[in-house]
């Protein structure tokens, strides 16, 4: 009985295709799926000086990730999982034929891509909240009386604005680049490897330290009245970043790098490419392939078609439900567990306005974001919050565990009005109501009276 025999350059051959492949994918997937902003450039600049390669030492560490992100991105079919499962099968084949690499060059990408940084807005919110709150309670504690509503600190008659668009509430990205460059530094210059807990650890103590530097950033700002559009703003964001979060960051690596015991490099002379190998990625291959080519559908949210509310005509926008009467817009935006909520910080944006008032407010024992937008002389009170008919919420993780475990569909509700009272009203109506219901598929009409 004659064998199946491939000889070795025939698996070359093989593993050069594979790479050719994942690079169409990538071609496909990656530019319309990254930011090209700030952070994405100086971590790519950053990358190849992160690269630590144990040459001849393979590893299949990455197997298992990329087999949960490949059954992830196929339950759940969204541009995040399959970029995950790509970037992860491409540092797996790399282990596999190359060697093992230093857990920096993972960290960086996930610190670069849209995911987390949708994830990173989205908790920067409550956390300015509570910035704002804490340094407004340290001036009163210092015999300068303060005042925190929202995101605005009042001192002396003067208002300062916590924006997200401050340099220091923008630095958590640069920081935590920073903060890896600075390990791999020391990796290389003690020829060991750092385990990924002691990675995690670092960029733990990093997003402290850009915490505490944000704090002292405030403090600045608020001490010395400097106001938005003032160089001094931008610099006083940059001065607590080097203060704060480089120069500890530079003493505390050195000490975790060189005390710490970690895995030193093994070499090994000639390493074998496996034929199992090959057939790994061939599947991966092909399952990617299909992912990345199939039609995009909606997934886990519902259509909406009866939702409605009487007095308010109805239109759609993608999958985006609009209803709108004399006193108010309200945009319903189905929003999966799994994914960024786009909220109107984000949308409202777009469409030239700035929210100079922000704050949880309240209302009938339900707490809700509620907000000023300007654009000129034009202004909105809008209020927003996450809705599935049951739970009315603003906490990230009670509303996203809640839709993953009870596999429920929630929408983030978004109120818009020319006048406050009648936001008020709006907000306290809809959130005492269940016009958001699961029973999607019968009739449901919901009264809703503003006068």
């Amino acid at each position: 009985m004659e064998t199946l025999a491939i000889r070795i350059p025939d698996i070359k051959y093989l593993a050069a295709m594979i790479c050719s492949g994942y690079m169409v994918i990538s071609i496909v997937l990656v530019p319309g799926y990254l930011i090209w902003d700030t952070p994405f450039l100086i971590g790519m600049m950053m990358l190849p000086f992160m690269l630590q390669i144990e040459k001849g030492t393979l590893s299949n560490r990455f197997l298992v990730p990329a087999l949960l992100f490949g059954v992830l991105a196929i339950a759940v079919p969204v541009r995040s999982t399959l970029f995950f499962m790509l970037l992860l099968t491409t540092l797996l084949l790399f282990e596999n034929l190359v060697g093992k690499l230093s857990l920096a060059v993972l960290l960086t990408m996930v610190i670069i891509s849209p995911i987390f940084k949708f994830f990173s807005d989205a908790l920067s919110f409550p956390l300015r909240l509570w910035l704002s709150n804490g340094v407004a309670e340290t001036m009163t504690f210092a015999g300068m009386p303060a005042v925190a509503s929202g995101n605005i600190i009042i001192l002396k008659g003067y208002k300062f604005y916590i924006d997200q668009a401050c340099a220091g509430l923008n630095m958590l990205h640069l920081s935590l680049l920073i903060s890896i460059f600075i390990a791999a530094h020391y990796q290389k210059k003690v020829e060991k490897t750092l385990s990924l807990i002691q990675l995690i650890t670092m960029i733990s103590i990093t997003i402290l330290l850009n915490v505490i530097s944000n704090y002292f950033r405030i403090v600045l700002i608020v001490l010395f009245r400097i106001m938005p559009g003032q160089v001094l703003h931008d610099t006083a964001g940059l001065l607590c970043l080097c203060i704060y979060v480089i120069l500890p960051l530079m003493l505390l690596t050195k000490p975790i790098t060189t005390r710490i015991q970690g895995r030193p490099l093994m070499l090994q002379a000639k390493p074998k490419i496996s034929l199992r190998v090959i057939f790994t990625h061939i599947g991966f291959l092909i399952s990617m392939s299909y992912l990345a080519f199939q039609p995009k559908g909606n997934n886990h949210t519902t259509d909406g078609q009866q939702l409605m509310l009487t007095g308010f005509g109805k239109s759609k926008v993608g999958d985006v439900i609009k209803l709108q009467s004399d006193e108010a817009l309200i945009y319903l935006k189905p929003t999966p567990f799994y994914a960024p909520e786009h909220n109107p910080m984000i949308c409202w944006k777009g469409s030239g306005y700035e929210f100079s008032f922000i704050r949880e407010q309240n209302i009938n024992g339900i707490t809700v974001y509620t907000g000023t937008l300007q654009k000129g002389k034009e202004k909105i009170y809008a209020s927003w919050w996450f809705d599935n008919g049951s739970l009315k919420t603003i906490n990230q993780l009670s509303w996203r565990w809640h839709s993953g475990v009870s596999n429920s569909s929630f929408y983030l509700v978004n109120v818009n009005t020319a006048r406050e009272s009648d936001l008020n009203t709006i907000t306290a109506k809809l959130l005492a109501s269940s016009f958001i219901s699961q029973r999607i598929n019968t009739t449901h009409k919901y009264t809703l009276k503003t006068k």
